[in-house]
């Protein structure tokens, strides 16, 4: 690959570098001394984030994809940082088993990737997320040293937890190299049920009565009108419920009956549950999350679109309504639409109902002003500058690129 290839936000390294082992990983680390490294996985999320201070050295994992550690009798495997999600799965599911995460773009984004972005996952509600199933890391530090944390074993209690201080770290640590996951079972049964709400019904009723009830879906998404039109084949107009099933047929059968629907048939199902999951990273010129209570998804995914449409964009909104987190796409539905009062208009309506929220992708005329990334920033920041500190005190990791320009 060329060094344009490393390319973020525009502005290319000096140098690239493909690694084939730890050993030569941590040589080219140690001969960095006084550069900045990016870590480079699936290349998926180089959109997140402030622009870097300094970009000297792309350092891909593209060539780390061994597996070192699979015993599948202990439902825990240990592979390099490079492998993707989607070639861990397939080795997986032939001894019946699976990486309880369903991310996006899973042929594309790598584990060490996931980790790094703490990326979401479809199933996060019942099955937990990359922090839940990370039992162990293997990370090259700013003097190219190894550093271990966590373990191979489920119940491991020793030390810091520095598997979960990686997790959501974006490659300002330290680059990831190998990691410990804890895997499960593969259901015996899945499926996937549509719920159609006309526009008299009011979504937040639905989504409470679902949650309220005896009901234990997989996942539980609200989508508007126009992100069902991205999701589901042949959607019409109106906002949709998606609720998924996994679990042994009996179980997955009865949840059916009393939700009183049909499942989707198995291509249908797949497709749709494929696009829903992958809906996070679809191209967009602007992309938002939010993090907000659970109860307030309809009425905040409603006024996310009406604020919208005054502004003159539309959105496609996809909730994960059972925990208040909400993607929202945004797109120009004129020339003459401006992103600065939008993005005030919209910042306001967050801080309003005490959501926090981040913007994955960001228009260059956002960009172009120092518009924040993450929003708000917590007390607890200044804890987050001491780690870097400690953990990077010359800046070589992703200098400039985390919350607060760390």
């Amino acid at each position: 690959m060329t060094n344009r290839a490393y390319a973020v936000l525009g502005r290319a390294p000096a140098q690239a570098a493909e690694p084939e082992t730890m050993a030569q990983a941590q040589a080219i680390v140690r001969a960095a001394s006084g550069l900045s490294v990016t870590p480079w996985g699936g290349g998926t999320r180089q959109c997140l984030g402030f622009p870097l201070e300094r970009y000297d050295l792309a350092l891909s994992t593209a060539k780390l994809t061994r597996i070192t550690e699979y015993v599948p009798a202990d439902l825990t495997v240990t592979a390099e940082a490079g492998l993707t999600v989607a070639q861990l799965q397939e080795v997986l599911a032939e001894q019946g088993q699976t990486l309880p995460l369903e991310v996006a773009l899973p042929s594309q984004q790598t584990l060490g990737g996931v980790i790094a972005a703490r990326a979401d996952s479809l199933t996060r509600f019942s099955r937990g997320s990359v922090r839940d199933c990370l039992l162990g890391v293997t990370v090259i530090n700013c003097r190219g040293e190894v550093v271990k944390g966590g373990g191979k074993v489920v119940k491991n209690v020793a030390g810091y937890d520095l598997p979960k201080l990686y997790c959501g770290s974006l490659g300002t640590l330290g680059l990831i190299t190998e990691a410990t996951f804890k895997v499960a079972p593969l259901p015996e049964s899945s499926a996937t049920a549509l719920l159609p709400l006309p526009a008299d019904f009011n979504s937040e009723d639905v989504l409470d009565t679902l949650l309220g009830s005896d009901l234990m879906p997989t996942f539980l998404f609200l989508l508007n009108p126009e992100a069902a039109r991205t999701v589901v084949p042949g959607a019409e107009s109106v906002q949709y419920v998606i609720a998924g099933f996994d679990g042994n047929a009996e179980a997955v059968a009865w949840q059916l009956k009393t939700l009183g629907v049909d499942a989707l048939d198995s291509t249908t199902a797949l497709e749709v549950r494929s696009r829903l999951r992958d809906f996070s990273l679809d191209a967009a010129p602007m992309t938002a999350a939010f993090h907000l209570l659970s109860s307030q998804v309809g009425a905040f995914s409603r006024m996310v679109e009406w604020t919208a449409r005054r502004a003159g964009f539309t959105a496609s909104v996809v909730s994960d309504a059972a925990l208040g987190l909400m993607t929202a796409h945004f797109v120009p539905a004129f020339d003459e639409a401006r992103w600065t009062s939008f993005y005030v208009d919209l910042k306001d309506k967050a801080d309003r109902c005490g959501g926090s929220f981040r913007i994955e992708c960001m228009p260059s005329e956002l960009r172009d002003i120092g518009t924040q990334v993450w929003s708000p920033v917590l007390p607890d920041f200044r804890l987050m500058a001491r780690v870097k500190d400690l953990f990077d005190p010359e800046r070589m990791w992703n200098p400039g690129r985390f919350l607060g320009k760390l």
